[in-house]
């Protein structure tokens, strides 16, 4: 009997913990209404739309969402849903449920917006009236998230390399230009 298959698959779920332990590390889950990026300080919605939307619908809903009691809600930006997807949130469903494969983004000109993909990764433009599959994910923006100054510290101190690796990501993928790669890279490093 041939063992390799056995021990391939107790590589794959040894993998699959250690992500999930890093998700768990990065993300905090509130009430399973909405979940707190420790990293980025963004505060997301715990679930997707559930439901497909043309890319102003998508906005509005985004606008319009009021989880949580908060009322400042937004579409995300193709970094945003760039380094949620690197931070290893995707359509599986860990820590926050993504129904689709696709998330609008808030980035648009007058007939095409910009999505992401959450099986595969990557960024794309489509026709802002397309709706299959592409759904909603508001974001709120948040500097009072972590109540206590030392978990604060402690937190930004343990996320300056996982900033950069997520910065380093998004680089590859083009979503950056130079310029801009340089000076985010800066103001990151600035924190130490």
């Amino acid at each position: 009997m041939q063992k390799w298959p056995i021990f391939l698959c107790l590589f794959l779920l040894s993998a699959c913990a250690d992500s999930a332990e890093e998700i768990s590390k990065q993300f905090q889950n509130n009430d399973q209404i909405t979940v707190l990026d420790l990293n980025t300080e963004l505060m997301w919605a715990a679930a997707d739309s559930q439901q497909s939307f043309t890319w102003q619908e998508a906005v509005d809903y985004c606008e319009a969402y009021s989880a949580g009691g908060y009322e400042d809600w937004r579409m995300p930006t193709r970094a945003e849903l760039s380094a949620l997807f690197a931070a290893g949130i995707n359509k599986e469903g860990k820590m926050i449920s993504i129904s689709g494969e696709r998330i609008w983004a808030i980035e648009g000109d007058d007939t095409k917006g910009a999505f992401c993909h959450f099986t595969r990764g990557g960024c794309s433009w489509g026709e802002k009236v397309m709706s299959i599959t592409l759904r909603a994910l508001p974001v709120r923006d948040t500097m009072d998230s972590i109540a206590d100054d030392t978990q604060s510290t402690a937190a930004r101190s343990q996320t300056v390399e996982q900033r950069l690796q997520i910065l380093d990501s998004l680089y590859r993928q083009k979503l950056l230009t130079d310029d801009e790669y340089s000076s985010k890279r800066a103001a990151i490093l600035d924190e130490l």
